[in-house]
């Protein structure tokens, strides 16, 4: 039954597939798949109410009534299946429908009967289907309507069952009810709507400003799928650094630029990194297009996208930089030689550099070493002759000198420091090489970089992209409740048996709009605190 029902919805979300051109980021696209699941649970529930309503005026005598509820049934079943009408029209005829089945059995039954119901129901459909304005139209039709039943009760026009049961004064006092109730709700309705056309605006600011920040960057950036390994999506910097274009580069998987005997080693990595769903540093080697082998700084996250965990990749080359440590460490075989131009190349370096000797006493350094290189937040300028364990604060001492220790026995070690320092936070990536002489290790070189702005530019999109995740479940989740509510009760106003049963629908209805108002509230707070604190999206670089 179940399996007949899906196979059902899919055939009619087929035949009434125009609305899906729409762009998803409208309203107009979400009024009109509301249509369309309207007209998929209409004709079964329809059918539910018509066949015993059918039988019953059959059996009272009410041939006429059951002959216009089948008439309508069979015109609900045309629109819905026909082919090749657009979403509108379809609309059109569905509200054409039940204001001609109002019309009748209100004329037949009076005020008490399912017709009136029928009014309020056009109201509300109207109100969630069309743009609002055809909702107040709406109400505005329904109370010319009404009006034109009190002129014929007030003047016995026709031969009308009203007329025998109803006074014109008693009947606008019903119909004022009405008018009122229906007004209300499309209230609420408009300003439901509203609010979430500002949440969808909002939101579609804050993808421009992640898909700017991302395609802008600098850096070449990418995202992959952690179980195929695919490309998702890759910035400018990363389709002019490798030479790939974006196409390319979507129909490859991030082993298509690594080495044949890394691509294990990079499997096992990536699947280690997902379970741990820690932040990744290291370095790599990647194939450009025309085949040249580079060193690149690998930084990453794994994010959840749209059900996927993904890794958001940044890669900085480094080939140049490590090239400029190999000629550094040659101009180390040659200090003997040539103390003097080691003297420039170490004053004329970007980056701060301390040579110590086999003793681990300073040596060496160059003017940028007291700026970009700090071991203790209260520093002292560095000497030739001191030991470089009288700059390590005592917390870290025996961190140092295990890193020390590691270097002299012939590694290079790289890690990052953060400091703080009158309410600024730096960052610090050092490099420590051996330092070779006749093939031995005479000595050490420090290497320190300030590598605070890309540290915080990582830190921005990992902020960013938590955000987006809470609005993401917000949406998901919190608005679903009472709008699932809103669309349950709404079916029970026709069916409700007086008017107290119809007060407390209208109260539920009231409740259930003023929570998902609350709800959007917090959507749209979230996203104005994000847009605050990084702007609106624009065009500069």
């Amino acid at each position: 039954m179940k399996k007949k029902l899906l196979q059902y919805a899919s055939f009619i979300r087929a035949n009434i597939s125009d609305y899906s051109a729409n762009d998803d980021r409208e309203l107009r696209y979400w009024q009109d798949r509301l249509f369309c699941n309207f007209l998929i649970y209409c004709l079964p529930i329809s059918l539910v109410a018509l066949l015993p309503g059918v039988f019953m005026a059959l059996k009272d005598g009410f041939v006429l009534i059951a002959v216009v509820d089948t008439i309508c049934f069979g015109l609900i079943i045309l629109i819905t299946f026909a082919p090749k009408i657009k979403v509108r029209y379809r609309k059109i005829g569905v509200i054409t429908i039940f204001y001609v089945l109002a019309i009748f059995l209100i004329n037949t039954l009076g005020y008490l009967g399912p017709g009136v119901f029928y009014l309020f129901f056009i109201t509300m459909l109207s109100a969630l289907i069309f743009s609002i304005r055809y909702a107040y139209f709406s109400i505005l039709s329904n109370a010319a309507l009404l009006g034109a039943f009190a002129f014929i009760i007030g003047f016995k026009l026709f031969n009308s069952a009203l007329i025998t049961e109803y006074s014109a004064g008693k009947w606008i006092a019903f119909s004022v009810n009405l008018l009122f109730a229906s007004t209300v709700i499309v209230l609420l309705i408009d300003k439901i709507f509203q609010s979430l056309q500002s949440t969808i605006v909002d939101k579609t600011h804050l993808q421009q400003r992640y898909l700017q920040i991302f395609n802008k960057s600098p850096l070449s950036m990418w995202l992959f799928d952690t179980d195929t390994f695919k490309f998702l999506d890759v910035n400018e910097a990363a389709t002019e650094h490798y030479g790939y274009t974006r196409e390319e580069f979507l129909a490859m998987t991030i082993m298509d630029i690594r080495q044949t005997e890394a691509v294990r080693q990079t499997e096992e990595l990536v699947r280690a990194n997902k379970l741990s769903g820690k932040y990744y540093g290291g370095v790599s080697q990647h194939l450009k297009k025309n085949g040249d082998m580079i060193y690149v700084n690998v930084e990453s996250n794994l994010l959840s996208l749209e059900g996927r965990q993904v890794r958001l990749v940044q890669a900085t080359d480094i080939t140049t930089q490590l090239e400029h440590q190999l000629e550094l460490y040659d101009a180390n075989l040659k200090v003997k030689e040539s103390e003097s131009n080691l003297r420039a190349l170490f004053d004329n370096a970007i980056d701060g550099f301390v040579l110590l000797d086999k003793q681990y006493r300073v040596k060496l350094f160059n003017p940028k070493a007291s700026e970009s290189m700090k071991f203790n937040r209260d520093q002292s300028s560095f000497k030739v002759g001191c030991s470089i364990f009288d700059y390590v604060e005592t917390s870290r001492m025996s961190y140092f000198k295990k890193i020390i220790a590691q270097v002299y026995s012939g590694e290079t070690v790289d890690y990052d420091r953060m400091f703080r320092t009158n309410s600024k936070v730096q960052w610090i990536r050092y490099t420590i090489n051996p330092v070779w002489e006749e093939q031995r290790i005479v000595g050490a070189c420090i290497t320190g970089r300030d590598v605070t702005a890309r540290k915080l530019y990582l830190r921005s999109i990992e902020d960013q992209n938590k955000t987006f995740r809470e609005i993401s479940w917000m949406q998901s989740h919190l608005v679903r409740a009472p709008l699932a509510r809103i669309m349950g009760l709404l079916p029970m106003l026709p069916n409700a048996t007086d008017d107290k049963e119809r007060a407390e629908i209208i109260q539920f209805l009231n409740l259930s709009a003023n929570e998902l108002d609350d709800i959007i509230r917090q959507i749209t707070d979230k996203s104005t605190g994000i847009i605050a604190k990084y702007g609106e999206p624009n065009g500069g670089g």
